[in-house]
């Protein structure tokens, strides 16, 4: 009986140990709008349901999100931004240049998911005619939830703390 008790126990501790295991995490790296006119990057159509997502996205003027600001309201980005991270940020869209690929990002209250943010920042290479060279980037730690709608697959980011991602010990 001892025996058996022991064996149980070390099992029950092999699975607890499992169960605390992150999963892995997938790295995606994507500038938007894509090389490819009409289509996703390939890195987002690699995002999978209960993926969880290292983002790191740089959105340029042309495919500026549409945002649901913390007070309920609905904005775009009007013009030049102030440099750093925007504040206020409850979820997004990202145009993704495909009309089979929707993706919305909530970044989280930044007290408990402060690797999740959007900032505005200069990319010099974007510095042509009127366009100061602003990007929007998008970054962080997320679970992704993927959704089939007819003709179209929604993802929607989640936030998820940094040590999900092995950025925190």
């Amino acid at each position: 009986m001892r025996m058996i008790t022991l064996t149980f126990l070390a099992l029950c501790s092999a699975l607890a140990a499992d169960a605390r295991t992150p999963p892995d995490v997938m790295t995606v790296s994507a500038t938007l709008p894509g090389s490819q006119e009409f289509e996703a990057p390939p890195a987002l159509e690699a995002i999978e349901d209960h993926s969880v997502v290292l983002l790191d996205l740089t959105l340029s003027v042309e495919a500026y999100p549409s945002f649901e600001n913390d007070d309920g309201t609905y904005s775009g980005l009007e013009g030049d931004c102030d440099f750093g991270l925007m504040e206020g940020v409850r979820m997004m869209s990202i145009p993704t240049g495909s009309n089979h690929l929707l993706m919305y990002v909530r970044p989280g209250d930044p007290a408990r998911f402060a690797a999740n943010g959007v900032t505005c920042e200069y990319m010099h290479s974007l510095q042509l005619g009127e366009n100061i060279g602003q990007v929007v980037t998008v970054r962080g730690c997320y679970l992704a939830n993927a959704h089939a709608i007819p003709t179209a697959r929604l993802l929607m980011l989640n936030p998820l703390p940094a040590s999900a991602c092995g950025l925190t010990q």
